[in-house]
This record gives C-alpha cells, structure tokens and sequence, in this order.
C-alpha cells in the first residue's frame, strides 16, 4: 500500500522527487521541466498542490492539480507501471476530487497514455475534445474529464 502527502512549498526534497519521477513526462509534453520549475513550484500552497505517493521501495506515483477560482483541473496524474491497477489511481482522484470541491474532474490526456483511462473499470473518463500536435507534433492530446464518486475522505484516513 503507498502513503499519499499533500506536499508544501518547504518539502524541496520531495518536490525535486516528484519532478526527477516524472521526467519520462517529457516524451509527451516538451517543456515540462520548464512548466514545472516556473509554474508549479513557485504556486505550491497558492493554485498548485502536488501529492506524492510512496511506500517502502520507494515514488509509486504523483498528482498535481491546479486549482483556481476561475480553473479546477487535474495537470498530472502519475502512476507508476508496477503500481497501476491496484486502487492509487482511485485514491489519488478522491484526493483531487476533495481538493478541487468536484466530482467532475478535468484532465487532458495524450494519445499515449488514453488506454490507460479509457480501459480503466475505476475511471469514468469522458472525451470533450481531441486536438492533434497539441503539446508535440505527432501526437494527440484527449481533452475530457473524469467523474469521480467520492463516498469517504482519504486524506483524513491517512
């Protein structure tokens, strides 16, 4: 079972966890060391919260959301390949969905990673829009959200 932190602007170390555990990001999302360096580390505890998931052998994941009066979203939602399917996915989005006040959660999703939420029994992911060449040329980008039923509060639990 992984711990999942809510982490604070103070926990350097394990924001620079979080950012080397995502890096593999970059195939994806060009300039994301960039976007994580200028707008996420500097708004952590103001629109940006990152969580971390961990347990004994180490990172097994990681969320970050965005959360604004005028914007409510999932920005990254990370799960490590050895961890999927086993219920962190689900608990990190009961988490978003407490944070952000929302059972609909936004997210876009690249062309990548879509099977993982689309052939998930625990995500309701619903497709809004699909925009090629969005982040990376070749690639598409699935812009929808995920309906989340939050029957219990899991940050309390921990």
């Amino acid at each position: 079972m992984s711990n999942i932190i809510k982490l604070s602007d103070i926990d350097i170390d394990k924001i620079r966890l979080v950012e080397k555990s995502l890096i593999g990001l970059r195939e994806c999302y060009p300039g994301f060391r960039k976007w994580f360096n200028e707008k996420i580390i500097p708004n952590i505890r103001k629109n940006r919260d990152v969580f971390l998931s961990y347990n004994s052998d180490g990172f097994t994941g990681a969320m970050i959301l965005k959360n604004t009066d005028f914007e409510k979203k999932v920005c990254t939602l990370f799960v490590k390949d050895k961890y999927r399917y086993n219920k962190l996915g689900s608990d990190l989005l009961r988490i978003a969905s407490e944070e952000l006040e929302t059972y609909k959660l936004p997210i876009t999703v690249s062309s990548e990673a879509i099977e993982n939420f689309i052939n998930s029994d625990n995500f309701n992911f619903y497709t809004e829009d699909i925009k090629d060449d969005f982040y990376k040329k070749g690639m598409k980008e699935y812009f929808g959200y995920i309906m989340f039923h939050n029957p219990d509060n899991i940050l309390k639990k921990r």
